[in-house]
This record gives structure tokens, C-alpha cells and sequence, in this order.
């Protein structure tokens, strides 16, 4: 039987918001981790006194709860299964496309029920769930292993954290493919790829009927070669134009959007500093995971700083914050973090080997004027700890941080 890890991290927000009148929506891209979550939270329910008959856990992506598609035979289905009301649990896998869903949830909560809903998709915040169950939906976001979750799986626990951080950096954070990394081998990239396929296939393409699959296949492979730079629309065209395939501006910001919906990239806007507002500019795109990013764009160990970037822009949203790029008097700053108020600016390089190097990472965190944290992440370790104020860590350091 394969190991089985806790995340959590995760299974302790479940926790803290059990009873709670929320329903409680976790959401993230396929294979992330959101179905062992739920049976996690099953046995620590199970474990803490409530009666298994007050449980039910059905699976939409799987027989033969995969044969209910509509809200009718949803309700009826649930109602002949188990007493909806208060003290019963509902747990409810991948729900997202069964049509009408929204409003037998909402009866299901003012029964009583304490509801789990998982999704794959960002549409199942965005429909009529909304306007149903308004001020009354905590999501929980998940992602793929964090370096920290990373080094608990397989063999990981047993080696050095910069050397897992290699493996890290190549494979990705996918549950299933760290717990097996060393039988995998070099087909850890084959099973990534399997995941973005399936998910491309099924979640975009067959969802939005999409006719030239080739299209959105070379957006992606395009945003993968281009990790950390800044991609446009009209970037895209012309790449997608170099390929033979001239595509209206609209349909590629569609494409994206379509992208982000299944969760297989994530969109880093830059913000002007001094007006605080979003530039309509080119905008970053990082991969919800390396091992992806890197089974269709390839990997080059001696070109990490989009790796670098895209492992600390992930870590930080894992953490929990909104994360954005700064635009100040003309320079760029990686990543501004920003909870109520408060932020902290991140700089990524791969080394800091000279005077003219330094001077460059250290000119735009000192051109914002503020006091706030700055704090320049290095791949390899530099023998100072902070510059003119400016704290430095290495990657493996500040993954592994105590926050």
C-alpha cells in the first residue's frame, strides 16, 4: 500500500472550520491532493466520535456517483442515503458539473448539514453557488507539494534538502509522482505530462468545445518556455503567427483565462507602486507545478531563474498571499506581497557573484522608499546575510523557514 502523508496544513484549516456555518469549498487543479484531503478529514471524523452513518462521501469523477448529472437525482440520491440535518456531513467530490448543483446545496445547508465540496475548476465559485450561499462559502485553496510537504514523501526524508530540492526543481509536486519518484525515473515527466493532457482534454477542450487544439496547446508551451518573462497578448500572436497559426487577439485571451480556470497556470499582474494600480501590460504566468512546466518545455539546470521564480511565487501563494510584480520608477521587482496593509518585496537571482550583480538586485527594492521587509532569495548561498538592509537567503532556506 502506498504511503499516505498528511497535508497538514490543509487538514488543520478543515478542521478549524468544522461546524462552522460555512460551507467549506476546496478547490485546486486535478491531483493535487483534494480527494486524500477529504478522506483525511474522514477518519479525523471518525476518530473524534461521529457515527459513520452521519458520514457521506460521494465522488462525481468516479462510478457510480459519476452517473448523477443533474440536481434531481442529487438530492434524491443524498435523501436515500443519509437524514440531512444537523450533525450529518457532507462530503461532496468534484461537483462542479452537475447542472443545478448550486441550489440542493443550499437547501442541504439550511437543513443543517455541514457540507466539504471539492473542484477542479474555477467556475464552481464563479456560478450561481454565489448568489445562493453569499458570505457564506470559506475556500480553501490547494496546491501541489510545497518544498516543505516535498520532503516528507518517498525518499525524500532520508537525503539532503538541497539535493531533494534538485529533484524538486525537475519533477515537480505532484502527491503521486514524489511518493514514487525513484520507481518513476525519467518517467516522472511522462505521468506529468499524462496529468496536463487529461486535464487540457477533458476540463478545456472537450468543456469549451474547442475546434484547434493546437492552439491553446502552443499558448501553454509558449508560457512554459517564458516562465518569469513578461507575456502578452501580442507576444503570443507572434509566436503562435511564427508557428502558422494566426489567432485573434481575443480567442488567445480566452485561451488563458480557460488556463487558469483549470487551474494549470497562475497570473502575477504588475502593479505600479506609486499609483497602486494594476498596469494593462504584459503580465507573468507561472505552472501550478515544475514537473509539467518542464515535460513540455524541457529542463536546463543551467537556466533556473524561471524555476526559481516559479518555486517562490507558488511557495507564496501556498502561504496564503496575494501575490503581484512591482513597477517602480521603470525597474521591476519580482513579487510584493501585501496582507492588510503590510507588505513584503521579494528579489530572485541565481547568484549574487559580483559587486555590479548585487548592485543590480538591491536598486529596485531600495528605489520603493519604504521600510518595509525586503528580502533578496538566492539559488546558491551567499556569505552575507543581509545588504543595506536587505535580508539575503538561500531557496532551500527560505522554503524551509519557520513562518
Amino acid at each position: 500500500m502506498a504511503e499516505i502523508i498528511k497535508r497538514q496544513q490543509y487538514l488543520d484549516k478543515l478542521l478549524l472550520y468544522k461546524d462552522k456555518p460555512l460551507v467549506k469549498a476546496i478547490t485546486g487543479i486535478r491531483r493535487c491532493g483534494k480527494s486524500t484531503l477529504m478522506e483525511m478529514f474522514i477518519e479525523e471524523l471518525i476518530r473524534s466520535g461521529v457515527p459513520k452513518k452521519k458520514i457521506l462521501y460521494m465522488k462525481f469523477d468516479r462510478y457510480p456517483d459519476s452517473e448523477i448529472d443533474d440536481a434531481a437525482k442529487l438530492w434524491d440520491e443524498v435523501a436515500g442515503r443519509i437524514e440531512i440535518q444537523k450533525g450529518s456531513y457532507l462530503l461532496f467530490d468534484e461537483i462542479q458539473d452537475i447542472t443545478g448543483w448550486e441550489k440542493k446545496v443550499n437547501l442541504m445547508y439550511e437543513a443543517g448539514a455541514d457540507i466539504y465540496i471539492t473542484g477542479s475548476n474555477t467556475r464552481l465559485l464563479r456560478s450561481d453557488f454565489s448568489t445562493y450561499l453569499t458570505g457564506r462559502v470559506h475556500e480553501i485553496k490547494m496546491y501541489p507539494l510545497s518544498f516543505r510537504e516535498y520532503l516528507e514523501f518517498g525518499n525524500n526524508k532520508k537525503k539532503d534538502p538541497s539535493e531533494s530540492l534538485k529533484r524538486y526543481k525537475r519533477n515537480g509536486g505532484f502527491p503521486l509522482i514524489a511518493l514514487f519518484e525513484d520507481e518513476l525515473g525519467s518517467d516522472s515527466w511522462d505521468l506529468s505530462s499524462g496529468i496536463y493532457d487529461s486535464i487540457l482534454m477533458n476540463d478545456i477542450v472537450e468543456k469549451y468545445e474547442i475546434r484547434n487544439v493546437s492552439v491553446i496547446k502552443n499558448i501553454f508551451r509558449f508560457l512554459m518556455k517564458n516562465t518569469g518573462n513578461p507575456s502578452s497578448v501580442k507576444s503570443i500572436s507572434n509566436y503562435l503567427t511564427s508557428k502558422g497559426e494566426k489567432t485573434h487577439p481575443a480567442t488567445i485571451d480566452t485561451y488563458l483565462g480557460y488556463l487558469e480556470s483549470a487551474y494549470l497556470i497562475y497570473r502575477a499582474k504588475k502593479i505600479d507602486l506609486k499609483t497602486k494600480e494594476y498596469l494593462i501590460t504584459s503580465d507573468k504566468f507561472y505552472s501550478v507545478d515544475l514537473g509539467i512546466k518542464n515535460g513540455i518545455a524541457g529542463f536546463n539546470y543551467e537556466d533556473q531563474s524561471g524555476i526559481m521564480e516559479n518555486i517562490v511565487f507558488m511557495e507564496l501563494l501556498a502561504r496564503g498571499n496575494n501575490v503581484s510584480v512591482v513597477s517602480i520608477k521603470g525597474r521591476e521587482i519580482d513579487f510584493v506581497v501585501d496582507k492588510e496593509g503590510n507588505k513584503h518585496y521579494y528579489q530572485v537571482t541565481d547568484n549574487l557573484y559580483s559587486p555590479e550583480v548585487i548592485e543590480r538586485e538591491t536598486r529596485s527594492l531600495l528605489a520603493t522608499g519604504d521600510n518595509y521587509p525586503k528580502t533578496i532569495i538566492t539559488d546558491k548561498p551567499f556569505e552575507l546575510k543581509e545588504i543595506k538592509g536587505i535580508r539575503i537567503i538561500s531557496l532551500v532556506d527560505f522554503l524551509l523557514e519557520d513562518l
